[in-house]
């Protein structure tokens, strides 16, 4: 029930709806005011006089002290109850008698004329009668008139107006949803955008101001499209040229002889060309079209690949599966993403009491990676942007607090491409622990994306 006021709050057809239902019923309060009002002004004008005149034709056929015969003869002509009471005479022209605690008299709101002063009355409800209460000297009159009886379904009646009413509310809530539901497919359609599928677009079968924004959207689509692609061309065209003169360099370099200088020039160009070759795997993951190469494979073997070519004496921790069991993976980025993920681990426990942690878990259907460092962390309004392309949380970009920015996006690019997904979470000087969820191929499906739902990648272990 809470779940759907809170869509009903949110949706702007039922708002609307609302507002409309509102503006209704205060219309209708309205001319209930007015039109009551104009009828009491009319029956104070125009009928009372008439039944001011009706009740003293009432009296002077009665009489004064009333008779009964007279009474009895009129009774029967109007078709009217008449009841007396009063010193002389306790007289009712029907079998029954009135209960007059029953009744409750009110009067009108302009009392007698000066001119009848004895045509005062007052009016009252008794059961399904109406009784109008006059004095005839010492004596008073009760004139009993039977009201007219409504619909015999009155019920049914009720009930089908209601029923009316709730089939109109229900059909003018669908038109306006019908009106406004370019509003939602204009929503999925920017969320979508937003979360990466520039290839989307909005469908336009419209030509109002609707249509005119989801034009106006599609636009800026095309543009920012062919902004990020000139970008995505020129970041390539850059990168493979950059090869060349960087190969030659080395080599030039490895004719010098043995120094510090020439160690360092090395390590330098070493960088370079690890940067090169990081951001063109990072676009040709980013096309959309990266094909993985997968074949079975021992991630126990692949990390100890990993630690001893990359890592020897780094101190690293580790918690691998006990059997050497393959998996379907892409071996040669599998390698890169562990290897990224304990570069950043090595190079922020710097310092630390204890080296950074390398776990493996093995499911039926699902791969967990974790790399865990105990340095200083994240700090939090930094730890939503640390997956993007070339950010860094250390604004002074040294390159003692970190690499060129890429590792982690290059990382969530490999998980995603596997089907998967990178969580990184971190606490300030506690660490910070990545974890990869990587969902495994079945020989007659499609990756099932069972990681992401599994507990395999839960950090219950902290």
């Amino acid at each position: 029930m809470k779940d759907w006021l809170s869509k009903l709050r949110y949706s702007l057809a039922a708002r609307l709806m609302l507002l409309f239902l509102a503006a209704g019923i205060f219309i209708l309060f309205v001319l209930n005011i007015t039109i009551g009002f104009a009828l009491k002004h009319q029956f104070d004008r125009n009928l009372r006089p008439h039944l001011t005149q009706y009740l003293h034709y009432v009296q002077r056929e009665l009489g004064d002290p009333p008779d009964r015969e007279r009474a009895r003869r009129l009774a029967e002509r109007a078709g009217i109850e008449i009841y007396i009471r009063g010193p002389e005479m306790n007289w009712s022209s029907g079998n029954g008698d009135l209960d007059l605690a029953e009744i409750r008299f009110r009067r009108p709101r302009h009392g007698p004329t000066v001119n009848t002063p004895m045509r005062a009355f007052a009016i009252g409800d008794y059961r399904d009668r109406l009784v109008l209460r006059t004095r005839l000297g010492r004596h008073v009159a009760f004139l009993s008139i039977p009201k007219q009886s409504g619909p015999r379904h009155a019920l049914w009646v009720v009930l089908a107006a209601m029923a009316g009413v709730l089939a109109a509310l229900y059909t003018m809530y669908r038109l306006i949803r019908r009106l406004f539901r370019p509003v939602h497919v204009i929503n999925d359609a920017v969320r979508r955008f937003g979360a990466g599928d520039l290839q989307q677009r909005i469908p336009i079968d419209r030509k109002d101001e609707l249509g005119d924004l989801g034009r106006s959207i599609n636009a800026m689509a095309d543009e920012i499209q062919r902004m990020l692609e000139a970008k995505r061309q020129l970041l390539l065209s850059v990168s493979h040229e950059l090869r060349t003169p960087i190969t030659r360099a080395r080599v030039s370099t490895e004719l010098l002889e043995n120094s510090a200088l020439k160690q360092n020039l090395i390590n330098d160009l070493g960088e370079m060309e690890a940067l090169i070759s990081e951001i063109l795997e990072t676009e040709r993951l980013n096309s959309g079209h990266a094909i993985l190469n997968r074949t079975p494979v021992s991630l126990r073997q692949l990390v100890d690949e990993v630690l001893e070519m990359h890592f020897p004496g780094a101190g690293i921790r580790t918690r691998l599966p006990e059997g050497d069991d393959y998996v379907m993976l892409d071996a040669s980025r599998i390698k890169l993403l562990i290897v990224n993920l304990l570069s950043n681990a090595v190079r922020h426990s710097r310092g630390a009491q204890r080296g950074p942690e390398l776990s493996v878990k093995t499911g039926q259907r699902s791969v967990c990676i974790r790399v865990r460092d105990h340095g200083e962390g994240i700090p939090p309004q930094d730890l939503g942007h640390v997956t993007e392309p070339f950010f860094r949380a250390d604004r002074s970009r040294q390159r003692r607090t970190g690499g060129y920015g890429l590792g982690l996006y290059l990382c969530r690019l490999i998980v995603e491409a596997h089907g998967g997904r990178l969580i990184v979470e971190s606490r300030p000087r506690q660490g910070t622990t990545v974890s990869a969820q990587i969902p495994l191929e079945n020989k007659e499906s499609e990756p099932t994306g069972e990681a992401v739902s599994t507990g395999l990648c839960s950090t219950n272990e902290r």
